[in-house]
């Protein structure tokens, strides 16, 4: 009896780490367009635009930009090649390609431009096609006070209905650096997320492949063509089990397989135990492709007004002047 008394305690302390509640699909979205300065890198002309995204709808609720991370890790295994793989959104003028040519990989991240993005991202291997990605980590230094108002977002370049999976859990502390210290709840979303259609529609890219970690200057590859869109899932509060007045610091993505229990197997992204290294990403483990839109904090509109809506404008463009402070940093 006392064994069994300690597996139900297990499985109940496994239940209450890896939630598996609904989520939510983007139906729509807007952006606003930033035209930018053309430059030459890579042998491709980037036309430098930013389209940010300024607010989205579900079907139950409009949100919009509250605030952007502080601070963004890139967690990397040391067994499989040192790669990354990024997408450009083509301009559709001969091979030249929209938004801005990124120097660093977890920059472009967090760079809120739905012209940009990473390909397979947690994908293990030794093909210019995956990386070594374990997780990736999106911090603020201030503590956020969670309300049911607040959410996070996660957007994938892929085929309608057809999204790629990927886990989540919410940064309950930080250190003085803003790397994370403990976690809540883990929540795997499962493979073929997405509403009826993309909220952004198919159009062509360009994939660029590297093998110098971080560094995305000098690719490896980068003829590799293909035509997608880009859907859209919220995550709120109560799918990542917090509760209202807790206060948390940021959330960190994963792929699906990690079969991490609770917060400390959670930090411990080294332990192959708990992040396997062998991630496929052909079967959708491992393969979500994120639009360049992480690192975002979102909060619902109360209602359509011009003072809501011009609230959101302003935070939208703080964020974007605060992004570009960064980029010239």
């Amino acid at each position: 009896m006392p064994s069994f008394g300690r597996a139900l305690a297990a499985l109940f302390l496994f239940l209450t780490l890896v939630s598996a509640k609904a989520t939510t699909d983007v139906l729509s979205l807007t952006t606003t367009t930033i035209p930018g300065s053309s430059s030459s890198s890579e042998g491709y002309i980037f036309t430098g635009t930013d389209a940010a995204i300024s607010s989205f709808t579900t079907s139950t609720s409009t949100y919009q930009v509250l605030s952007s991370a502080d601070n963004e890790f890139v967690r990397r295994n040391a067994t499989n090649a040192n790669q990354s793989s990024i997408w450009y959104t083509s301009s559709g003028v001969g091979t030249n390609l929209s938004g801005i040519h990124a120097s660093d990989y977890g920059a472009m991240l967090s760079s809120n431009n739905i012209l940009a993005g990473s390909d397979n991202t947690f994908a293990n291997g030794v093909a210019n096609t995956t990386g070594n990605i374990e997780r990736l980590d999106f911090t603020w230094n201030s503590a956020i006070t969670v309300s049911n108002s607040l959410a996070f977002a996660v957007f994938d370049r892929g085929a309608v209905g057809a999204h790629d999976s990927f886990a989540i859990a919410a940064v309950t502390a930080i250190d003085a650096f803003g790397n994370p210290t403990a976690y809540g709840s883990l929540l795997k979303v499962a493979p073929g997320w997405g509403g009826a259609t993309n909220p952004v529609a198919d159009f062509d890219y360009r994939l660029f492949r590297y093998a110098n970690g971080n560094n995305i200057t000098a690719s490896t590859a980068n003829s590799e063509v293909a035509t997608q869109g880009i859907g859209g899932i919220v995550i709120t509060r109560t799918d990542l089990g917090l509760s209202v007045g807790q206060t948390i610091f940021g959330y960190s993505l994963m792929a699906m397989d990690v079969t991490a229990a609770n917060s400390a197997q959670l930090l411990d992204w080294t332990n192959a135990t708990f992040y396997p290294t062998n991630t496929d990403g052909t079967t959708g483990g491992g393969g979500v492709d994120l639009a360049a839109v992480n690192g975002m904090l979102f909060s619902t509109v109360p209602e359509t007004t011009p003072s809501a809506m011009l609230l959101g404008e302003f935070a939208l463009i703080a964020v974007l002047v605060e992004r570009l402070r960064r980029r010239k940093a």
